[in-house]
């Protein structure tokens, strides 16, 4: 199951989502804490649902998943956004963050991030954060109310590399070749395998060690990724989805695939036929289980008392029948207990055929009987 999103594949969503220019929204819904549905009004498209999942992916819908009552969230952006127009929609850089600017009376942006645990907020034209969904403190940065919007920048711009920026890169780096491919340049694990594969170069190598020519194969090939043309398809492995990516990888080259027509379709494929949610359960319905559970535990009670009440009641059956030798017993302990006290007591009952441990400290002695 596909559970994140690469700077590659937000960099061909965002191409895919320039047509919503100029859509009105119509209406805002939060199905989970973690996801935003945006319903747009394109003129000339009609209806458009863009599912919103925050830290994870984003993309067009066929349809609106079923949620619960609207978050205050989700109510502090229909208030600023309700019949706003879409007026621009990019991504910062390079990195996995997309920005919606709105306009109504005045101009309010929408970011998203997909790094990490992810984020949406709401800020207004200074990029002053209006309200967000999750509000964090880090080191060296802050989410909150009132404060200026800012997120930690990737060292170099994937889409605007050159090739003495990659060499450097490559030079100073103590990762492997594809790890600091898709760590430290942000191209993701796949595309990073990718290029290593196509410029027929070790991914594990150390890349202070590689030479002009490796180094010039690597750059063509990240560029030639960068340009590719779209191709869609969900790719499987063992009859599961094992990626869905927006052009043909050499990697994949020997698993199954269905292709689309474009990025959007096969995300959307994917959520409404491969990987099917389970639909919210209603109020009733939660009622229903809270009640259930309820009379579980009030039965494992009535068990655990029951049978807690059949052992005592046998305990009490096994005294009463060995009244006279539990009696003897308890009248010689206290009878030596007065005259050499409980250590010499728990010395000298060692190994005693009915008395099976002596507790001086509690003066309790466990004599076993039997039926």
């Amino acid at each position: 199951m596909k559970t994140n999103i690469t700077s590659l594949e937000l960099h061909q969503l965002v191409e895919e989502f320039q047509f919503l220019i100029n859509s009105r929204v119509d209406n805002i819904y939060n199905p989970k804490k973690e996801e935003l549905i945006l319903q747009l009004y394109a003129s000339g498209k009609g209806k458009q649902i863009l599912r919103i999942i925050s830290g994870k992916l984003i993309y067009l819908a066929s349809s609106k998943p079923p949620g619960e009552e609207p978050s205050g969230f989700c109510m502090f952006l229909r208030k600023h956004l309700g019949n706003s127009r879409l007026k621009s929609v990019r991504q910062l850089g390079s990195e996995r963050i997309l920005e919606f600017v709105f306009e109504k009376a005045e101009k309010r942006r929408l970011i998203v991030e997909f790094f990490g645990k992810g984020n949406i907020l709401l800020c207004d034209e200074n990029n002053i954060i209006l309200s967000a969904l999750v509000y964090h403190k880090w080191k060296d940065r802050e989410i909150r109310a009132r404060l200026k919007y800012t997120y930690p920048e990737m060292q170099h711009n994937l889409f605007g590399l050159k090739q003495e920026t990659l060499k450097e890169l490559l030079k100073k780096t103590d990762k492997s070749l594809v790890k600091c491919l898709a760590a430290d340049l942000g191209l993701g694990g796949v595309y990073s395998e990718e290029a290593c594969l196509l410029a027929k170069v070790d991914k594990n190598a150390k890349p202070a060690e590689l030479d002009e020519k490796e180094i010039k194969g690597i750059f063509k090939h990240i560029n030639d990724l960068i340009k590719s043309s779209i191709k869609p398809s969900i790719v499987y492995k063992d009859n599961e989805v094992k990626d869905i990516i927006p052009f043909g990888l050499k990697t994949y080259d020997n698993l199954e695939k269905k292709g689309f027509s474009s990025y959007n379709e096969a995300f959307d494929y994917y959520f409404s036929n491969e990987f099917r949610e389970e639909k919210p359960k209603t109020k009733h319905e939660k009622d229903l289980e809270k009640l259930k559970r309820r009379l579980e535990q009030q039965e494992q009670t009535i068990k655990d008392l029951t049978g807690k009440e059949l052992k005592e009641r046998k305990k009490a059956d096994l005294i009463y029948q060995n009244y006279e030798l539990v009696n003897n017993i308890i009248l010689e302990l206290r009878k030596a207990a007065d005259k050499h006290g409980w250590k010499e007591i728990e010395k000298r009952l060692k190994g005693h055929k009915l008395v099976k441990s002596v507790n001086p400290k509690e003066k309790k002695v466990e004599i076993e009987v039997k039926e």
